[in-house]
């Protein structure tokens, strides 16, 4: 029970010290996955355009849109998701499946998928509410909360679960992989991390690289789905043409959104994002995402590392 508390404050305090770090980019990200063009021969925002529009028209605050559910949930999210994995790799040495000092890297890639799976009560309305309040202007995080709470109720904050869950649990699985891995060939051990600063780094930011790597196009059609305001589209429509729809956040904003098409679930998300707008969809803001990754994951590791080594040591000398 010690170690379970100890997984999850640990992983608390990785996930805000690695969303602090990452905003900026996750903002960007979603901006880019979820712009839509009316035909193929419109150009797409670049990186740099988009960021520049960003600041010129909302101000440099803009690059924050979002975090307070992310320091709320995807924190959270994390404490979940590292409290999870060290359960399901104590259960693999409780249950004896654990057959050497270290467990196999298929053992390492199950817990990790299956961390990524208990995540999704919390993982789904917290990148939905995140999501959103990233996309439209002048909301925030409250008024998007609001919003989704009085017109769908509790179910609303579900939307594009499915496709979380499909993202997330391999996706985990890869990440703790590729970094338990990495520990393993560079040769750090939990005991002598102090002195192996760079090698941990080098071994979290790879592995958050590899990870979303893995999922990117999944996380795409995420984006794409929990950003559309089904409310204000007819669901009985075969497809709604590009407009400019007016959608209601809170009795006092009203915000404006260029929606592409309705999108009926995730292979239909995914079908028509290609036939609008070629391959090339699928892979909009991957420069960013990797660029966020390394640090970001890097911080996350790192952080965990010192803090569960710091809890342990608390805890052995009590």
């Amino acid at each position: 029970m010690a170690q379970t508390f100890n997984d999850f404050f640990a992983g608390y305090i990785s996930g805000v010290a690695g969303l602090l770090v990452g905003s900026p980019l996750d903002v960007l990200k979603v901006r880019l996955q979820t712009t839509s063009t009316m035909n193929s021969r419109t150009p797409i925002p670049s990186s740099m355009r988009t960021l520049i529009e960003m600041k010129r028209a909302e101000g440099l605050s803009s690059l924050f849109k979002g975090v307070g559910s992310p320091i709320i949930g995807l924190a959270f999210l994390n404490s979940i998701l590292f409290a999870s994995y060290g359960g399901i790799m104590r259960a693999f040495e409780e249950y004896g499946f654990k057959s050497s000092p270290n467990p196999t890297l298929s053992q390492v890639y199950i817990a990790g998928f299956g961390a990524g799976v208990a995540c999704f009560l919390a993982s789904t309305p917290t990148e939905l509410v995140k999501c959103r309040a990233q996309v439209y202007p002048n909301s925030s995080t409250w008024s998007i909360f609001k919003s989704i709470l009085f017109t769908h109720g509790i179910g609303g904050f579900y939307q594009g679960g499915l496709i979380t869950i499909i993202r997330d649990a391999p996706g985990y699985g890869v990440y703790f992989w590729a970094y338990e891995g990495l520990k393993r060939v560079l040769g750090v051990t939990i005991d002598n991390s102090g002195g192996n600063v760079s090698k941990l780094l080098f071994a979290g930011g790879m592995a958050g690289l590899l990870s979303w790597g893995s999922i990117y196009p999944l996380d795409v059609i995420k984006s794409r789905l929990q950003t559309q305001y089904s409310s204000s589209i007819n669901p009985h429509t075969e497809e709604t043409p590009l407009v400019q729809r007016k959608v209601t956040v809170s009795p006092t904003v009203t915000l404006t959104r260029q929606n592409g098409p309705y999108y009926k679930g995730i292979v239909d998300c995914a079908i028509k994002s290609y036939q609008a707008e070629g391959i090339s969809v699928f892979f909009r803001g991957i420069i960013p995402t990797l660029i966020r990754a390394w640090p970001v994951n890097a911080v996350t590791f790192y952080v965990y590392e010192i803090m569960i080594n710091w809890l342990n040591s608390l805890q052995h000398s009590n």
